[in-house]
């Protein structure tokens, strides 16, 4: 499978029949290349583009994750961010980062088979190394509450286009598939476009329902691709490194830590990495 990138009609046949995206007021705009399509997105809105209004680029030359973290961005990748427009009572029931990684993991497995797991709050793991992460960036303007949702996903990336030092940390589709995969035998554009629309159809199913007063079910789903259940981890909070058994979700998506002494204590930001025995 070759590092190839889609194309604006491939764009748009992927957002066909949706409901949030591409109502009256959004917009879907495809770049071969754009230093971030967050940059961009928080652009259109400013100009007064609508929710659901997307941006798709084949590749990023500042891509970024979270706390500012460049983030790799060559062709054969996913790159894309979406407006949204949560009202408060939705941002208090989950995460929307959370329905991201949900969705994405979602779209990889119905695309290919391959079973990705979630590292909380937003990375999207194949193999023990990162196939996608998930970026919220939310903001108040005139018109209320603006979340730029950024997805990243490697799909038909190769291992010599990723930088050296990412090989142990970051994979894609392609190369956890190897040949002879449901999407190594696909052409590439073909792969990226299966791939956005599951994404894109996943993401909405579950805003829409959260946006109607669910999620218990969102969260138990999200929960079984997480595989610190009952393990002892370590988050990283600024400065702060606290250790515990992860026992669970609460009802908004927050980390529930069972601690030494016995409290529990619900992260809602941080950095997880599990405790391995000596």
């Amino acid at each position: 499978m070759s590092a190839a990138q889609l194309d604006e009609r491939s764009v748009r046949r992927a957002t066909e029949g949706l409901r949030l995206i591409g109502q009256a007021e959004a917009l879907v705009e495809f770049h071969p290349a754009l230093e971030s399509t967050n940059d961009r997105l928080q652009t259109l809105a400013d100009e007064g583009a609508g929710e659901g209004t997307l941006v798709v680029a084949g590749r990023q030359e500042q891509g970024r994750g979270r706390r500012g973290r460049a983030w790799s961005s060559p062709a054969g990748g996913l790159y894309l961010s979406l407006l949204l427009r949560p009202d408060d009572a939705m941002l208090r029931r989950l995460p929307v980062t959370l329905l991201g990684g949900l969705a994405a993991a979602e779209a990889i497995e119905a695309a290919c088979g391959l079973r990705p797991e979630l590292k909380w709050p937003n990375d999207v793991m194949l193999g023990g190394r990162k196939v996608a992460g998930i970026l919220g960036e939310l903001a108040r303007d005139g018109a209320g509450q603006r979340l730029v949702l950024g997805v990243g996903m490697n799909v038909t990336t190769r291992e010599g286009d990723l930088p050296t030092e990412l090989h142990e940390v970051a994979t894609s589709l392609a190369i956890e598939q190897g040949a002879g995969g449901p999407l190594t035998e696909a052409p590439a554009e073909e792969a990226l476009e299966t791939v956005l629309r599951g994404f894109l159809a996943r993401f909405e199913e579950h805003y829409l329902a959260v946006r109607r007063g669910g999620g218990a079910t969102i969260l138990s789903v999200a929960w079984s691709r997480m595989p610190h259940l009952g393990k002892p981890i370590r988050v990283r909070m600024g400065g702060e490194v606290i250790t515990g058994i992860a026992s669970g979700l609460n009802a908004t998506g927050g980390l529930v830590l069972e601690r030494e002494n016995g409290q529990r204590q619900v992260i809602v930001a941080g950095e997880v990495e599990e405790v391995r025995p000596k």
